[in-house]
């Protein structure tokens, strides 16, 4: 097998370890094997174990995935899924936990491999939101008129469009204007200092990383204790959803890699309101890092906010 590194996946960011997951899933969609994920000690950066002896094969393969779905917004699933919003702007795939059955019965109907595959880790009646609907993962943060839909066809669009995109996502981002990340980015808030011509609220985000990162959601446990919500890397601490993920330079396959990141050591305790996690597991666990996140509300905005990185403490014992 071939080592590749990838820059651009620097796995401490929220969206960069999430791009390393998805863009591990899509090669595997593309029956690239065998298959492997690490991360290197000395930069972080996401690092491919693969017969793919290099950046441009691997493009090639993201490309190809991108290319066999010409008319979807979620690639390899029928184009009807998620369903469009309907002439009143909500969207149709927010149910009350009443009827989420029927949700999953009209998704069974257009598309198998979208009702396994991907319902499971999109919403889950285990849980309801404010509004008495099945919730929604922590991994979607819809603002204004985004709904389910936009949050897969908005970068498989760019990408589509722009191939250049997808090779960007894995050598040195590049961002682009107007584009919302899917709010999985902090950086994507454009301050007036941040701008050349001294103007706010200009988000650039980064739409190769994005749209790997949600192909990365059908890795990510869902489920429920009957009304709060409970997922893979997200934690609570008090009244806080805190994500904390690992870093490992022991190259592991898929299924390993779901293993790893619902370890039980990465349960975090609050120390002083910083989330603490033992270390004592990482040695055989080949862990050299933990990283955390949480949603950072925006002033004057009605929604859960940017993923933004948040501290994460080391305890020995």
């Amino acid at each position: 097998m071939s080592r590749i590194e990838m820059p651009a996946l620097d796995g401490r960011s929220p969206l960069g370890f999430l791009a390393a997951l998805g863009l591990m899933r899509v090669l595997a969609l593309a029956e690239v094997k065998p298959l492997r994920l690490s991360f290197s000690r000395d930069s972080a950066a996401a690092v491919l174990h693969s017969p793919l002896s290099s950046i441009d094969e691997v493009v090639g393969q993201l490309q190809a995935v991108v290319s066999a779905s010409p008319d979807t917004a979620v690639a390899g699933v029928d184009a009807r899924f998620p369903f469009r919003a309907g002439r009143s702007g909500g969207d149709p795939m927010r149910r009350p936990r009443t009827e989420f059955r029927e949700l999953m019965s009209d998704i069974e109907s257009i598309d198998l491999r979208a009702a396994r595959e991907w319902m499971p880790y999109l919403f889950t009646d285990l849980a309801v939101d404010s509004q008495g609907r099945a919730d929604l993962t922590p991994f979607c943060a819809p603002s204004g008129k985004q709904n389910l839909r936009t949050f897969f066809a908005t970068p498989l669009s760019a990408v589509r469009g722009d191939p250049s995109l997808l090779r960007d996502a894995l050598t040195s981002w590049r961002r682009v204007e107007g584009f919302t990340g899917e709010y999985l980015d902090h950086r994507v808030l454009n301050s007036a200092a941040d701008d050349p011509a001294g103007r706010t609220g200009a988000e650039r985000g980064v739409p190769g990383a994005t749209w790997l990162a949600t192909m990365a959601i059908p890795l990510l446990r869902l489920s429920g204790d009957g009304q709060r919500i409970t997922a893979a890397l997200w934690h609570r601490l008090g009244r806080r959803l805190v994500m904390i993920w690992p870093l490992w330079d022991r190259p592991l396959d898929l299924p390993a890699v779901r293993v790893m990141i619902e370890h039980p050591y990465l349960r975090p305790a609050a120390d002083q309101g910083i989330a603490t996690v033992r270390g004592t597991a990482w040695p055989a666990l080949r862990v050299f890092s933990v990283c955390g996140a949480e949603r950072q509300r925006i002033p004057d905005r009605n929604f859960a906010g940017v993923l933004a990185p948040c501290p994460v403490e080391v305890r020995a014992d």
